[in-house]
């Protein structure tokens, strides 16, 4: 089931961001980032356990992005994360938003999700955004997905 998160999520939705960090599959983040957005994410629950997250972050009037999209170990390859970039698009419809990005390691996932690799330069928003407080700023080694939608 998937679910707007709650303050409730915050330990389980960090745990399962910082896990996925570890393992070199995304960004880590502090307790006082996951509160700071809990607003913006869903979370996947499974047996009353949350196993999976997501942000979907407004950048600007026309673009939203997708973040910290996170599925704990033992439930993957399972169509979660999926799920989870499905939701995020229909919110961003919802919303009227026509384009969604994201900056990411899993390339081959995005692909398979619709999304396209796009130069980093291309997503203005995104840099003066968030990029110049990441402690990568200057070695950025993630790449830039964007879908129509």
């Amino acid at each position: 089931m998937i679910r707007k998160a709650t303050m409730a999520d915050v330990p389980a939705v960090l745990e399962l961001v910082n896990m996925n960090a570890k393992q070199g599959l995304m960004l880590s983040k502090s307790p006082y980032d996951i509160y700071q957005r809990i607003f913006t994410f869903f979370v996947y629950e499974k047996g009353g356990q949350v196993v999976g997250c997501v942000r979907l972050q407004p950048l600007w009037k026309d673009i939203a992005e997708i973040a910290s999209l996170a599925v704990a170990e033992d439930f993957r390859n399972q169509g979660i994360g999926r799920e989870l970039v499905q939701v995020c698009m229909t919110e961003a419809k919802r919303a009227k938003i026509p384009r969604i990005c994201t900056l990411t390691y899993q390339c081959e996932f995005f692909k398979k999700c619709g999304f396209k690799e796009v130069p980093r330069e291309t997503l203005p928003h995104k840099f003066f955004g968030d990029c110049l407080r990441c402690p990568k700023v200057e070695c950025c080694d993630e790449y830039a997905f964007i879908i129509d939608l």
